[in-house]
């Protein structure tokens, strides 16, 4: 789609058809955009419908631009020159029919189906497990909001996470505890901290609100990616936990902390 977008707002800005304004309000979201340390794909959609608007332009531009030969003088009947007309018309449209499902259908399949699928594929699994009985609590040590959560398990079972909420002040920035940053940094230091040692949990219910950083009981079930599975596989040991499942989740990651499967 980018191809035509680019196409349409250049055409249409020359030739007077649509106003810069949607373009440059584009251009300087997306440079505002590239600013912020924090970056997800959700931010560009409000973006979309105008990408649209300049795509359509550079398509009707591509349909209705004859080739040289057909919109010159050429000595034909009107008719000859109609239907000419109309087959050209009916080639463009079914090219761009076929580029646009060849480059959008399979990246889409491919998105969808496969590409990090295992944190779905996780909870689906847990969701079986807990109604087989099966299944006490989750902790996640994960990235914060890595997995669905309560949508996907459709169980009354507690669950945490790690927190990762930002802080209310920008002063406060500096000194803010992050639970997330703080397992990345001492994974195994951390579970020595938050899991309590007797086992009898300073909160009987794990799903309870809680300070982060506050200790906790030893969950059931534990979920993570491999890169830390491998990191910290000798403390899991310890603390007697095994491997039950592991699901494929991506090819490729620009995070370097969810890498490889989801365990």
């Amino acid at each position: 789609m980018l191809p035509f977008v680019l196409h349409g707002a250049y055409i249409a800005i020359a030739r007077g058809y649509a106003s810069a304004q949607p373009a440059v309000v584009a251009v300087a979201a997306m440079f505002v955009f590239s600013l912020v340390g924090h970056m997800e794909y959700r931010f560009l959609y409000p973006l979309l419908p105008i990408g649209f608007m300049y795509a359509a332009v550079s398509i009707n531009s591509l349909v209705s631009t004859l080739p040289r030969g057909l919109d010159t003088g050429k000595k034909s009947s009107k008719d000859s020159m109609g239907a000419k007309t109309k087959r050209w018309r009916l080639w463009s449209v079914r090219n761009i029919i076929a580029y646009l499902l060849v480059t959008n259908v399979p990246a889409s399949l491919y998105l969808n189906l496969v590409h990090q699928r295992g944190v779905v594929d996780v909870m689906a699994y847990l969701r079986s497990e807990a109604q087989n009985h099966l299944v006490e609590d989750i902790g996640f040590l994960m990235p914060c909001h890595s997995t669905p959560y309560y949508s996907h398990l459709h169980q009354p079972i507690p669950m945490w996470f790690l927190s990762c909420e930002p802080p209310l002040e920008k002063s406060a920035l500096a000194t803010h505890y992050c639970e997330a940053n703080d397992f990345e940094l001492d994974p195994v230091g951390f579970m020595h901290r938050i899991f309590d040692s007797k086992d009898s949990g300073a909160q009987d219910v794990v799903e309870q609100r809680y300070q982060p950083g506050q200790t906790r009981r030893k969950p059931s079930h534990l979920v993570m990616y491999e890169c830390m599975a491998d990191r910290i596989h000798s403390e899991l040991v310890l603390l007697g936990y095994s491997e039950c499942a592991r699901f494929f989740n991506t090819h490729f990651n620009g995070d370097s902390r969810r890498k490889g499967d989801v365990v």
